[in-house]
């Protein structure tokens, strides 16, 4: 079950706007949001709240507490998530030991395949893996 602790409204930059349950990173300018541009972005802001496909237009971002979040692979209970790439959804961090990655939070309840959708502990923060 999804807690929001705080959701803030941004206006969408996106051109083709965002989906529910995706994460958004900074847009061009304050108080914009967009969809990542790749894998492991930087300047994360949170988690759509809901759907808002016309940009300029705002959406709810879910900044703390738990929001459920589009799957893009196979996630484990526990795994630190980041941005699975310009889709908005999220896959578990991985790489070298020595990368550095944009954790968005930590896996709620696990994800089998591509789309599932579940919650993440929203802890936004970087780590070195």
């Amino acid at each position: 079950m999804p807690i929001h602790i705080l959701d803030k409204a941004y206006r969408v930059a996106a051109a083709n706007g965002v989906g529910a349950y995706r994460v958004v990173v900074h847009g061009p300018l304050a108080g914009e949001c967009t969809l990542p541009a790749a894998e492991n972005a930087s300047g994360l802001l949170g988690v759509t709240v809901h759907a808002q496909p016309s940009a300029g237009r705002t959406v709810a971002v879910r900044k703390a507490g738990i929001a459920e979040v589009t799957a893009a692979a196979a996630i484990p209970l526990g795994a630190p998530v980041i941005a699975a790439g310009a889709s908005g959804k999220v896959k578990a961090a991985s790489g070298a030991p020595g990368t550095r990655v944009n954790v968005l939070g930590f896996a709620e309840t696990v994800a089998v395949q591509d789309g599932d959708i579940i919650e993440v502990f929203l802890s936004i923060h970087e780590r070195t893996l």
